[in-house]
């Protein structure tokens, strides 16, 4: 059973926060440019999912992040295993009424069905009929894919409701297509903003191109600001959304490293191949471009998810930090699954 693991954003832990993420020893610098610890309503931002996919691993969830501000929970990204990432955190899924989907890959909105059906059954034991409905909020097709799931929950409804009385599906969940950058949501707590990244740049040459979008998000609390980057390649639009926030939350790409992996475990002819690798060269971040990134943006501290590859029982994490500290004079922490500031 694995326990929540806690690091405080101030100066004094940051080293032992650094140490016990996999960094290394941490630099002076590091420490003096970490964020204060002091926010008011307090803000925690907790690791639910580092895992790149759709590959399952048996060490990291796929990619979810839950940022809670006051006690009140907001979930960004939806991959394979969230829920049962949120019981570790302290949560369950009906505790989330606000969800932000980066991008429509499945590695990021595989469960959107299991948290709505398993926000289903606990809203009905709650027996609360003034709850607000869960909303997701992504780029277009998240209302569609919200319907779809619904559509998946109702053949349970039926049989549940058979013998059971329980309040219906219908009204408990929306989806929120965002069609335009800026701002998306705005709530007493917090200020959501999105761009459009560099994950799809040259992904397709048909219609759907100018369709499907992939989004980083900034959310600005009362004490912190902090960047879910999503899966990008190198981007302006991410570089000025980012400028001087506190935490931006980054994957990061081993582009060797993956290539290898893929090589070695799939079947694909050399054409394909190489196509995989322009995707990875063009919509993946490396390392060193994070540190870029983040040095133009003057973020606080880097924060690294989505490890590709991450693989199972790699422990060394610095081939991804020490890429980073090539460029940002900041503070950097290598995530692990339920890692919590």
């Amino acid at each position: 059973m694995r326990s929540i693991q806690r690091v405080a954003l101030s100066p004094i832990v940051l080293c032992s926060a650094l140490l016990f993420a996999g960094f290394g020893a941490a630099s002076e610098q590091a420490i003096a440019d970490a964020p204060a610890a002091s926010a008011t309503p307090s803000t925690r931002l907790v690791l639910l999912g580092t895992g790149a996919g759709p590959i399952p691993r048996k060490d990291r969830s796929q990619p979810a992040n839950l940022l809670v501000v006051g006690g009140r929970p907001y979930l960004i990204d939806a991959g394979n295993g969230v829920s049962r990432q949120l019981a570790h955190a302290g949560f369950v899924p009906s505790d989330v009424r606000n969800v932000f989907i980066t991008h429509h890959h499945v590695d990021h909105n595989a469960d959107m069905g299991a948290l709505m059906s398993f926000a289903w059954i606990e809203d009905n034991k709650r027996n609360d009929k003034s709850v607000a409905p869960m909303r997701f909020y992504g780029p277009a097709s998240t209302s569609a894919l919200v319907q779809a799931a619904q559509g998946f929950l109702a053949v349970s409804e039926r049989i549940f409701r058979a013998g059971v009385p329980m309040a219906p599906v219908a009204g408990r969940f929306e989806g929120h297509d965002i069609t335009a950058p800026g701002e998306v949501f705005r709530d007493d707590r917090i200020v959501v903003t999105a761009v459009e990244n560099s994950h799809y740049v040259g992904a397709s040459a048909n219609a759907t191109a100018s369709t499907d979008k992939s989004y980083s998000y900034r959310f600005d609390t009362p004490g912190r600001s902090i960047v879910f980057c999503g899966d990008t390649g190198p981007s302006d639009a991410l570089a000025t959304l980012a400028t001087g926030a506190d935490v931006l939350v980054c994957e990061v790409n081993d582009l060797d490293a993956s290539m290898k992996e893929i090589a070695a475990t799939t079947r694909l002819p050399p054409l394909a191949l190489k196509a995989v690798r322009m995707h990875m060269e063009k919509q993946h971040i490396t390392p060193e471009q994070i540190g870029q990134l983040a040095q133009k943006a003057n973020v606080k501290l880097v924060v690294l998810t989505h490890y590709a590859p991450g693989l199972d029982g790699e422990t060394d994490l610095s081939k991804y930090t020490d890429g980073v500290r090539k460029h940002f004079s900041g503070a950097i922490i290598a995530g692990r699954d339920l890692l919590e500031f």
